[in-house]
């Protein structure tokens, strides 16, 4: 099972077994992250369910306070399969004749709650 790493909040994700699956069924049911799941192949499904089950909040899942029944967490991992295929991560190169103002090399990649001013400023104090 694959998770991505982010440590889960010690406290129930839902009130009951009742909340748990109505959650199940708007998220995981159509996510491509879980096909595996639904097709037998447990090994490479994704664990973030399963984090769920075990009684704790999983690190990939946001709050959202006032949603309605079943959808009272955001999971950042949710991909549906009716979106196509992955968004290309790589950047695209700076076109012939135009000018980079910054370098690119420090932004590839895929950070999420990075300190994003602290490199900056230590990008420009080495340029």
């Amino acid at each position: 099972m694959k998770t991505s790493g982010v440590a889960p909040r010690d406290h129930p994700p839902f009130a009951n077994s009742d909340d748990g699956y109505a959650w199940q069924s708007n998220w995981c049911d159509r996510c491509i992250h879980d096909q595996p799941a639904r097709e037998g192949r447990y090994e490479d499904a994704c664990g973030i369910w399963y984090i769920a089950e075990c009684g704790q909040a999983p690190g990939e899942w946001l709050r959202q306070p006032g949603q309605r029944y079943g959808d009272q967490d955001h999971c950042i991992e949710f991909r549906s399969e009716d979106d196509g295929p992955e968004p290309p991560t790589a950047p695209e190169l700076t076109p012939p004749g135009q000018g980079e103002l910054l370098p690119m090399e420090p932004y590839l990649g895929v950070k999420m709650f990075a300190d994003v001013a602290a490199e900056v400023a230590t990008v420009s104090t080495t340029s």
